[in-house]
C-alpha cells in the first residue's frame, strides 16, 4: 500500500503548529474549492484529500496517532504481517487511542494514509465505525459572517434506512450465522508482507446472511435522500473557516454514531470594506480645504455611520483609527482604519488661483520646481 505523507499533501513541514497547519488549509481549501472549480474532478478530489489531511492534522489526538503510525510504518511494520486491530498492542511502545469505540477511529487515519480500500472494508459490518464526514460549503454575505447568522441548507446524501433501521433486512425476514466468517463479519486477506482483516463478501460484514434484503435499501442499510438542515454561522466567521455540525454527515455501521457535517463558509465582499483578521479597512476622500484645515467627516462603519475627527493638516495617505469599531469575535472588538485620500483640484479659476499663489507667497513655496 501507498502511504499518503498529510503533512505534504498540506504543504507544511512536520513541526508545523496548528495555525500554520490552518493557514495553509485554508489557502488550498479557496484554490481547490468544487465551487470555483465546476465540473473539476481533480480538483473536487484534490479538495477531499486536503480537507482528510487538515481534519486529522489539526486534532492534537489524532495527530499524535498519524505521527506515531507513521513513524512506525518508516519501519516497515516490523515482520510476520500486520493486523491493524493488533496495532500497538506489545510493538515497541506505540499505542493508541480512539474516541470512535475502539477500532473506527484508527480506521478513519489508516483508511485516509493508506487509501480508502482498507476503510471502507475493514470498517465495515459488524466492527463497529463512525460514518464518514461529509464536506461542502455555505455562503453568507459581508455582513452575515460579521453579525453572525442562521441559514437553512438542503443535503441529498446518504441516511439511515428507516424501514430495516440500518440492518440491510427486511423486517421480520429471518437471518442465519454467516458460515465464511462465522458470524464475526471478517475474512483475512494476505497483501504481501500484510495479513488485513476485510469484509467477509458473503455477509458483507454483518455476521449473518439475511433472507430477504430491505426493499427500501437494497440491503445496504443506508438510503440516499434529501434533507433540510439549520446552520448557525457564529459572529465574526472568516471567510475559508468552517462549520461543523456534529452526527449530521453519514451513517455509521455496527451501532457506531454519524460522521460530522463539515461546512467551509464563503464570505462574499462589501465594496466599502476591507477585512483583515477583526480589523476593518475602509478609504476615504477628503477635499483640500479639509486636509488643510481639519475639521469632521461622516464615515461607514460596521455598526452604521460614524464620525471622524480629520487633524488640521492631514496628508493623503495618512490612516486614522477608529478604535473598537473592528469585527467582534468572542468579546474582543477590532478596529477600523480609515486611509485619507485628499482630492486636488485641476480647473482653478483665475481667483482661485490668485488665492493660492498669494498662499503660497506667504509659506514660502517654491513654485519653481
Amino acid at each position: 500500500m501507498e502511504q499518503k505523507d498529510l503533512y505534504k499533501i498540506l504543504g507544511v513541514a512536520e513541526n508545523a503548529g496548528p495555525e500554520e497547519i490552518k493557514k495553509q488549509y485554508r489557502r488550498l481549501a479557496k484554490k481547490y474549492h468544487p465551487d470555483k472549480n465546476r465540473g473539476d474532478k481533480t480538483a473536487e478530489a484534490k479538495f477531499k484529500e486536503i480537507s482528510q489531511a487538515a481534519d486529522i492534522l489539526t486534532d492534537p489526538k489524532k495527530r499524535e496517532q498519524y505521527d506515531q503510525m507513521r513513524q512506525y510504518a518508516a519501519g516497515g511494520f516490523g515482520g510476520g504481517g500486520f493486523d491493524p486491530r493488533n496495532f500497538g498492542a506489545g510493538r515497541g511502545g506505540f499505542h493508541w487511542e480512539s474516541d470512535a469505540g475502539g477500532f473506527g477511529g484508527f480506521a478513519d487515519i489508516f483508511s485516509t494514509i493508506f487509501g480508502d480500500g482498507f476503510g471502507a472494508e475493514a470498517g465495515s459490518g459488524t466492527i463497529p465505525r463512525k460514518g464518514k464526514d461529509i464536506h461542502g460549503s455555505i455562503s453568507v454575505t459581508f455582513n452575515e459572517a460579521i453579525g453572525g447568522v442562521k441559514k437553512t441548507i438542503s443535503i441529498n446524501g446518504p441516511q439511515t434506512c428507516g424501514v430495516c433501521n440500518g440492518t440491510g433486512a427486511e423486517p421480520s425476514s429471518e437471518t442465519t450465522t454467516c458460515p465464511d466468517c462465522r458470524g464475526t463479519g471478517q475474512i483475512s486477506a494476505a497483501h504481501g508482507a500484510f495479513a488485513i482483516n476485510r469484509t467477509c463478501p458473503r455477509c458483507l460484514g454483518r455476521g449473518r446472511i439475511i433472507g430477504k434484503t430491505c426493499s427500501t435499501c437494497g440491503g445496504t442499510g443506508n438510503v440516499k435522500a434529501k434533507r433540510r438542515l439549520a446552520v448557525q454561522v457564529p459572529p465574526g466567521i472568516e471567510h475559508g473557516q468552517q462549520v461543523r455540525l456534529t452526527g449530521q454527515g453519514a451513517p455509521g455501521s455496527g451501532g457506531a454514531p454519524a460522521g460530522d457535517l463539515i461546512l467551509t463558509v464563503n464570505v462574499g465582499n462589501d465594496p466599502r470594506f476591507e477585512r483583515r483578521g477583526k480589523d476593518i479597512y475602509t478609504a476615504l476622500q477628503i477635499n483640500l480645504g479639509q486636509a488643510l484645515l481639519g475639521g469632521k467627516i461622516t464615515v461607514p462603519t460596521l455598526e452604521g455611520k460614524a464620525s471622524l475627527k480629520i487633524p488640521p493638516g492631514t496628508a493623503g495617505g495618512t490612516v486614522l483609527r477608529m478604535k473598537n469599531l473592528g469585527v467582534q469575535h468572542n468579546g474582543v472588538h477590532g478596529d477600523q482604519y480609515v486611509t485619507i485620500n485628499v482630492a486636488i483640484p485641476k480647473d482653478l479659476t483665475a481667483e482661485e488661483k490668485a488665492l493660492v499663489e498669494k498662499l503660497a507667497r506667504l509659506r514660502g513655496w517654491d513654485t519653481q520646481h
